[in-house]
């Protein structure tokens, strides 16, 4: 059997976009382009864990002419100067992706002096001129993607107490705009997804059955029902829908079968935790 979500299975799908006629383009293109390609794809990867890991993925693509977006975390393991330097070099589009309402714990005045201080290092270093917000935050520092942290996460699972953060970063734009810090735009608040059509990786699958806050107002979505990367380059191959956006995490993309096995157990306990969750809460609610 062969295995999806690895690193020969993300270079077949750069290939097929190379040898076709979609042209990839970063969210700053998307933003600034006066006229926008018949045919494109977007290409965006967060960083959520572990930048140096990215590096060797920048280089496929650099090495295909294929230039993308990457929006690091401004946390602990995450920051990592030199790796973001060869990324940037390599001539990705290098962004900032922000949790200043997290962090905070919702408090806005905090949030917005936070982002605009983490944003200036992005700007500094790398000329960042948009930004996207990061999701799937828990609570007391845990990350939970990789399979020590997720077991750890466990009992909190069971518990009376959310595992979740409370808090969307999406809420920074309630009181503030893009000209309030001198950036182009964000990820998901600057793109029209209304012909696009948008596939992400988050949580190690391509269904949108398990996607809890990952999804976008399209009206092409519900017309595909993609679950393998197969899937995806027999669609690039295909060629049938003009506008494509692709959001890729690649630490769900491993190069070993030990880290595949490893990474997999880990998204299969964290996505039926959530499932579980959901389902305690909304049974309460139904009660009450």
């Amino acid at each position: 059997m062969k295995l999806d979500f690895t690193l020969g299975k993300y270079v077949e799908i750069i290939s097929a976009i190379s040898k076709s006629d979609y042209q990839v383009i970063t969210i700053s293109d998307y933003i600034s382009l006066p006229k926008l390609p018949n045919k494109f794809i977007i290409l965006r990867h967060d960083v959520d864990i572990d930048s140096d890991y990215q590096v060797k993925f920048a280089k496929l693509e650099n090495d295909l002419d294929i230039h993308t977006s990457y929006y690091f975390r401004y946390v602990q393991n995450v920051y990592k100067k030199s790796a973001i330097d060869i990324i940037y070099h390599l001539g990705h589009e290098v962004g900032y992706h922000y949790e200043v309402f997290t962090k905070t714990k919702g408090d806005e005045d905090l949030a917005k002096e936070l982002f605009r201080i983490e944003l200036d290092v992005f700007k500094k270093n790398w000329y960042s001129k948009t930004v996207c917000p990061h999701g799937g935050s828990f609570i007391d520092n845990i990350e939970g993607y990789a399979l020590k942290d997720v077991i750890k996460l466990i009992p909190k699972f069971f518990s009376k107490k959310s595992v979740f953060s409370s808090w969307s970063n999406f809420d920074l734009w309630n009181r503030n705009t893009f000209e309030d810090f001198q950036i182009m735009g964000d990820a998901y608040r600057s793109v029209d997804f209304s012909d696009i059509l948008y596939l992400s990786d988050t949580g190690r699958s391509w269904d949108k059955r398990f996607k809890r806050l990952d999804k976008v107002d399209s009206k092409i979505n519900p017309l595909f029902n993609i679950r393998k990367s197969d899937e995806i380059i027999d669609l690039i191959n295909k060629g049938e829908v003009n506008k494509i956006y692709l959001l890729i995490h690649f630490e769900q993309w491993k190069d070993n079968f030990y880290d595949w096995v490893s990474w997999y157990i880990a998204q299969l306990i964290r996505r039926n935790g959530k499932k579980l969750i959901f389902r305690m809460k909304n049974s309460k609610s139904a009660g009450n």
